[in-house]
């Protein structure tokens, strides 16, 4: 095409198509685990094959396919998180995690979007009812309960397939554990991968 007098030629073309995207319902998870006299800082979402011990993981574990970032052509809507420790642990392991654990998550840049005690990130299910009160829970157990991540304007974050991504769990005292726990966080959100 031809435009006026000035002789200056412009190309047109077909700008290229927005990818087409299919949400799967699920969150992303992964799992670490937290032993007795531990200090320190321990990191999710940075090694979905093993863990700091060197015990391999399984899908029980993470449902991660690449460490770090989601990989290509996946990208999430992250809206909150959930924190849960493992069924069937006895109430004072459950509390000194609960009371000794700063949860920060960083995605991006090594600041921390988010820095909160562990004891504000919800299990959001759980036993509730009677009988169940041997059963520890932080947060009222039922899944709408999530500590919500979303922006002022309630939209989700949205994380691109090539953006880094991680939780650390930075323990504050040494933890006096009976056994060695897991401990497991949720990315809730909405999974996109392009068609």
């Amino acid at each position: 095409m031809r435009m006026g007098a000035t002789g200056v030629q412009y190309v047109t073309g077909t700008p290229p198509q927005t990818p087409v995207l299919r949400p799967l319902r699920q969150p992303l998870y992964d799992t670490e685990e937290l032993t007795d006299g531990a200090t320190g800082s321990v990191i999710l979402f940075t090694d979905h094959k093993k863990f700091a011990s060197g015990a391999t993981k399984t899908e029980c574990d993470t449902n991660l396919t690449q460490d770090g970032q989601l990989g290509y052509p996946l990208e999430f809507d992250l809206i909150g998180f959930l924190g849960e420790a493992e069924r069937g642990i006895d109430s004072a392991d459950h509390d000194d995690i609960y009371n000794k654990i700063v949860f920060k998550w960083f995605f991006g840049a090594n600041v921390p979007w988010l820095r909160v005690p562990l004891t504000k990130i919800p299990e959001g299910i759980g036993k509730s009812g009677a009988g169940t009160t041997d059963m520890p829970v932080n947060g009222w157990p039922v899944v709408t309960n999530f500590f919500n991540f979303s922006s002022p304007d309630r939209k989700a974050r949205r994380v691109s397939s090539t953006e880094t991504f991680r939780c650390e769990l930075l323990i504050c005292a040494a933890l006096s554990l009976t056994a060695t726990r897991k401990f497991r966080v949720f990315m809730l959100g909405i999974l996109y991968q392009q068609l």
